[in-house]
């Protein structure tokens, strides 16, 4: 089958913060392991952005990368209005042209992945959900170890889930390298 492409979600600047999900899980330092590896085996590489008006009349505000995923000029860059990444139109034609292949990461699992994957799961795409590269904020009484835990659940309904170093081996048995 045809290589994954690799979807980084809302690895951007927000303005609302998020500093205390990068530090409750190292997802990080995973999203550039699994990041790097994408790039040495050529598995094309998606970004997804969310983008917001300032108000009914302004214009779009795009918000800045984290340093260390900017995207290359060879990567797709999608914007969303909307928590799925298959509200962009473009996204999900891609998706549709690659046989719906693709290992999801980034910010806010707990919107834009599993919104992804519920959308993902009604087009019989296949995903994967990378957990340990993934992070969620606390809701409510939950905090963001259990509310991630409990996405992490969810998400398995509706596709596959493996940690970073799973993936990489799945890729490398996959294009017979090591």
């Amino acid at each position: 089958s045809a290589a994954p492409t690799l979807v980084l979600v809302g690895l951007h600047q927000h303005p609302e913060g998020g500093g205390e999900i990068f530090e409750a899980y190292d997802m990080l330092a995973k999203c550039r392991m699994a990041l790097e590896r994408a790039k040495a085996l050529g598995i094309p590489i998606a970004h997804a952005r969310s983008i917001s008006p300032k108000g009914v009349s302004d214009r779009l505000r795009y918000p800045p990368w984290i340093a260390g995923f900017e995207p290359m000029r060879c990567d797709m860059v999608f914007d969303l209005l909307q928590p799925s990444c298959y509200s962009n139109l473009e996204f999900a034609r891609a998706m549709d042209h690659s046989g719906g292949n693709f290992a999801i990461a980034g910010m806010f699992g707990d919107t834009a992945c599993l919104a992804t994957a519920i959308d993902a799961h009604h087009r019989r795409h296949n995903f994967t959900y990378l957990a340990d590269a993934t992070a969620c904020r606390g809701t409510g009484g939950l905090p963001a170890r259990a509310f991630h835990d409990a996405v992490t659940q969810l998400m398995s309904c509706y596709g596959a889930v493996m940690e970073v170093a799973g993936w990489q081996r799945t890729l490398a048995v996959r294009r017979g390298a090591s």
